[in-house]
């Protein structure tokens, strides 16, 4: 299995009270778990959350694929 990597998304949801757009989504991402998280970020709107996890998806997709041979 040389070559495997294994990826880590996150998502932390919570309700801030009182502001005009309460949502708020904590997503960590690590596209390498043995490397810990490489980014953590805060939104407020649901479609900021899925283009995110949509990106890590495709990233990790694409890491997978073998290069292209010309």
């Amino acid at each position: 299995m040389s070559g495997e990597r294994t990826g880590l998304l996150t998502i932390r949801v919570w309700m801030e009270e009182g502001s005009t757009e309460p949502l708020r989504a904590e997503v960590r991402i690590s596209t390498d778990v043995s490397a810990g998280f490489e980014r953590i970020v805060t939104f407020t709107r649901p479609e900021q959350v899925c283009a995110t996890v949509a990106a890590w998806l495709a990233g990790m997709l694409s890491a997978a694929q073998p290069p292209a041979i010309d």
